[in-house]
């Protein structure tokens, strides 16, 4: 009667091993199946790091180029040398003026955004990449549609409005009505902010206003409800937007500065002195002590 009762005993402890043996089996496989899943899912959006081949750059130097279109003609209006070092987290943002005169391969002395209308992105980058002695690694290009989206999708961006902002242009079906104080932007009204340049500090005064707005607008996009919200901005303003800058490795460099302290992001402006040349009114920068500038910002932060 014991032999039976133990063997009965046996039984049932050998079943409830089984059992959960299964159960932990199976709950071993739906670890690896969540694990797998996740791991599509953060390399499609770019979280891990290591799966983007841009981190293993020392610096990443991007041109960013805004563009407005008048007449079916695409106009370089905003020309931007970004540089980031993804080892140390910190940024270089470089506004190169418009009017600035540069050597143009192929064509010449000539104004800097007059290499876009000549040869288009490749002779921008060309140009852009000589006038600074420096690589350019990748390009991206946005009209003023994906810059309004962006404003907008973030529900606006408080600026201080420095001073009463008046112009009409009809040709270029640009109207500007603002007025000073601190006050929340949407898309338009930001746009409007910075295209003004009517005053006597013409393109340095909206440069400096890009960069003002710039820095209000990354202290926005860092915060974490907003930080969410960039694959929905990304995806909705893909149309507005042309870069050869993979989207993996575009969600890992923001991944990259979530939470980086905002003197981590340096902004500079060329600098250079008014001539009239011909009748032509020309920004002309000393070459060599602009490359010895942006050579000692880059050696600086790395």
């Amino acid at each position: 009667m014991e032999s039976v009762r133990e063997e009965k005993t046996s039984r049932n402890s050998r079943k409830y091993l089984r059992k959960k043996k299964n159960k932990r089996f199976i709950w071993w496989i739906g670890i690896l199946v969540i694990s797998i899943f996740l791991m599509f899912l953060f390399q499609y959006l770019g979280i891990f790091p290591f799966n983007s081949s841009i981190l293993a750059y020392d610096r990443v130097n991007i041109l960013i180029v805004g563009c407005d279109e008048i007449e079916n003609i695409s106009r370089a209006d905003t020309i931007v040398f970004l540089s980031i070092a993804p080892k140390t987290r910190d940024a270089l943002a470089v506004s190169i003026p418009r009017d600035t005169r540069v050597e143009i391969p192929g064509r010449g002395m000539d104004k800097v955004n007059h290499a876009y209308a000549f040869g288009g992105i490749d002779l921008l980058k060309k140009t852009v990449s000589s006038f600074l002695d420096v690589p350019l690694h990748f390009y991206v290009i946005a009209d003023f549609r994906g810059f309004v989206q962006v404003i907008n999708t973030l529900g606006g961006v408080e600026v201080e409005v420095e001073k009463e902002m008046h112009y009409t242009d009809k040709a270029g079906g640009l109207t500007i009505n603002l007025y000073p104080g601190k006050q929340l932007l949407d898309g338009e009204k930001a746009l409007e902010y910075v295209r003004f340049r009517m005053d006597k500090l013409g393109d340095w005064g909206r440069i400096q206003r890009q960069q003002k707005l710039a820095i209000a607008l990354i202290n926005k996009m860092m915060k974490y409800e907003n930080f969410n919200k960039i694959p929905k901005l990304l995806e909705e303003v893909k149309g507005s937007l042309e870069t050869d800058i993979e989207m993996k490795d575009v969600m890992a460099l923001i991944n990259l500065f979530k939470g980086v302290e905002q003197e981590k992001i340096k902004f500079e402006i060329i600098q250079a002195k008014p001539v009239y040349i011909e009748g032509i009114s020309y920004l002309e920068p000393e070459v060599k002590e602009v490359r010895e500038r942006i050579k000692g910002l880059l050696d600086h932060q790395d």
